[in-house]
């Protein structure tokens, strides 16, 4: 039951910041997609603590240990992807938008900052009341498929989409983000995906 008040905080958390961020032009499509893979990390990180104070024998310790480091080195190859090509190269050859997610990388966006706080807090809120005797953390999580579909989606819209039809100013921003937003309120809405 807590799991399904929690997705739906989440999402409605999450539309309100970024409907807000878009209206004053600070979201782009590295916010989304960063913010997808931070959220991932802050959720992999919160579990692994909580799974540490779980008791366990010493067999299942290990194993725990093996697939949280999994974890953490998939999203390090998702990070450097996400960085490279959607921080720097797909925008190379507008300096206002390179510079605004320089600003999201170096913790300068408020509503980026505002989005992750809100999870992390609402993660470990989740993580106190829930049951986590059976909480483990695999190599790959169902999350990472919207990580993965945002990838291919972003770089379709950014190379195919933007440049073709010349999209700008703020219904072009609501365009360019809504299939990420809906991409994640599907997936939310299939289940709770957050223990396994």
């Amino acid at each position: 039951m807590i799991s399904k008040y929690y997705n739906k905080f989440e999402i409605i958390s999450l539309l309100i910041i970024t409907f807000w961020g878009l209206l004053k032009g600070e979201v782009t499509v590295f916010y989304i997609i960063y913010l997808f893979w931070f959220q991932e990390f802050i959720r992999i990180v919160v579990d692994f603590v909580f799974g540490l104070i779980r008791p366990k024998t010493i067999p299942e310790k290990i194993l725990f240990a093996k697939s949280t480091f999994g974890s953490f080195f998939l999203q390090f190859v998702y990070f450097v992807f996400i960085l490279i090509l959607f921080g720097f190269i797909l925008n190379w050859n507008d300096q206002d938008l390179i510079l605004k997610n320089f600003q999201i990388l170096m913790f300068q966006n408020w509503f980026f900052n505002s989005n992750l706080l809100i999870f992390f807090f609402q993660h470990i809120y989740f993580r106190s009341q829930a049951d986590n005797s059976n909480l483990q953390l695999s190599i790959f999580r169902r999350r990472h498929i919207v990580l993965h579909i945002s990838i291919l989606l972003g770089a379709f819209i950014q190379m195919l989409i933007i440049p073709k039809f010349n999209i700008e100013g703020l219904w072009g921003s609501v365009l360019i983000i809504s299939p990420f937003l809906l991409l994640r309120i599907l997936i939310d809405r299939k289940g709770s995906f957050l223990i396994k």
